[in-house]
């Protein structure tokens, strides 16, 4: 499910994925997306937000507890603040109170690094949001048997439960998933048990994570007990009587 074995160059294959927005299936994709995006904003809290990918620029403008965002992205075109390569990003270790990868993982060539990369930058309690394609998904079923060439269907298609192992090595928790793209028609919605086995099956996610703060306890040496208990298992020294008072006691 993660072959990448087909993909060229991050900016180059950020470039075709713009194009592919602007085709009436990728603009009603991202549409969706966006709304889910704007639902999660307010849950993050802090001093410093990076956004990175497609619509960054886009996304950072959605309000947020967070004023001072940035938009960093491979192509100039994209109009965001910075040009930036996912695989290094040029910000300091746990510096970002909320870090948000809009397909950025789908199109690198190697998602585990751009992951470790962003995982660097955010502090404890800071939040990480995650866009990618679902391959149990109608969409994935088309990518695995070749049906579609071209954007989006040769990119990674990272499934959700092997996202959130890696995340979980990485010290995060706190995991929120949501269905993006829904093909199914609007009376099933209504239902709640055909929403339940629909949700997995939706085309797109948009997967929230919290870096888990980490914790070091001090064990504390209990010195005065070390010296006055003696160790268990060994006889104490025992004195013995010289031999010039035995001859005394002798004679």
């Amino acid at each position: 499910m993660t072959e990448h074995t087909h993909l060229q160059s991050y900016q180059f294959e950020e470039q075709q994925f713009a194009a592919w927005l602007k085709t009436e299936k990728g603009a009603s994709f991202m549409a969706q997306e966006q709304q889910q995006l704007a639902f999660l904003m307010p849950r993050a809290f802090g001093h410093y937000s990076v956004y990175l990918g497609l619509n960054a620029k886009l996304t950072s403008s959605f309000e947020s507890p967070i004023k001072r965002a940035m938009a960093l992205t491979a192509n100039l075109q994209l109009e965001g603040h910075a040009v930036m390569d996912p695989h290094q990003l040029p910000l300091a270790n746990e510096a970002i109170d909320l870090v948000v990868l809009q397909h950025v993982l789908d199109m690198s060539d190697n998602p585990h690094q751009t992951l470790r990369e962003a995982a660097r930058v955010i502090n404890s309690g800071g939040r990480l949001v995650i866009t990618g394609f679902n391959p149990f998904s109608l969409w994935g079923l088309w990518r695995q048997l070749r049906l579609k060439r071209g954007v989006p269907w040769r990119v990674n298609f990272l499934a959700q439960s092997r996202l959130k192992d890696w995340l979980t090595l990485l010290n995060f928790g706190d995991f929120d998933i949501k269905p993006v793209y829904d093909c199914s028609p609007a009376k099933w919605k209504t239902n709640p048990w055909l929403t339940c086995f629909l949700n997995p099956l939706g085309s797109g996610y948009v997967l929230s994570a919290v870096k888990q703060e980490t914790r070091v306890h001090l064990l504390k040496t209990h010195w005065r007990n070390r010296m006055i208990k003696p160790s268990f298992g060994l006889a104490g020294a025992t004195r013995q009587p010289s031999q010039n008072k035995q001859c005394l006691e002798t004679n």
